[in-house]
């Protein structure tokens, strides 16, 4: 696979280490409770002034989470056109959120439904990369299958977190701070070395 400027150590652990710590502590600027049901993201961004601080959480998120996926299918010698294309949408996915900034809540107005469903393309977008490599590489790695356990235990996250304590920012703090832990851990520590896994031709389409 060949290597850029976007897939080294330095660029991945640089950008994951900073969307980490701004992901945690945006949801507390300007006074906000993260646990509230008024105290989400898009809530306490929704003013043009402050939608910057959304944008900026967006990029470094969905940034990080993107370029980190692809360190380790350099490390794994993962090739797919097809999981490079679920990061790109997760990216895109992310832009839509913000772009929706600012609608109602009052009712399910298009501008609210848009939001809720690029959140969910988001999330999806998100999630996959990660998990459909690991359910398919699973019985040539044996790491992989406990990596899709992981990846869809934090999934469900989001689900107990929203019984649990109700729709708030800790929906978004949580499972994405918990990605964005396991991809350190998997990419930056000793738990797994890297494997070449040899794929078939049409894994290349």
């Amino acid at each position: 696979m060949k290597k850029n400027i976007f897939s080294t150590k330095a660029f991945c652990l640089g950008i994951l280490i900073p969307a980490f710590i701004y992901g945690l502590a945006l949801p507390f600027f300007w006074g906000n409770n993260p646990a509230s049901e008024l105290g989400t993201l898009s809530l306490l961004c929704e003013d043009p002034d402050k939608r910057i601080f959304f944008w900026l959480w967006g990029i470094l998120t969905s940034g990080s989470i993107i370029a980190n996926t692809q360190y380790l299918y350099r490390r794994f010698n993962i090739r797919s056109k097809f999981y490079n294309t679920l990061c790109v949408l997760a990216f895109i996915s992310v832009c839509l959120v913000a772009l929706t900034l600012g609608h109602s809540i009052a009712d399910w107005n298009p501008k609210r439904i848009a939001h809720w469903v690029a959140t969910g393309f988001f999330i999806g977008f998100t999630v996959a990369p990660l998990l459909l490599p690991f359910l398919r590489y699973r019985k040539k790695h044996k790491p992989f299958l406990a990596f899709a356990v992981c990846t869809v235990g934090i999934l469900m996250t989001f689900v107990v977190i929203f019984v649990v304590v109700g729709k708030s920012s800790l929906m978004e703090m949580i499972p994405i701070a918990l990605i964005e832990i396991f991809l350190f851990i998997v990419n930056f520590t000793n738990v797994v070395k890297g494997r070449e896994l040899k794929e078939k031709t049409a894994s290349n389409k």
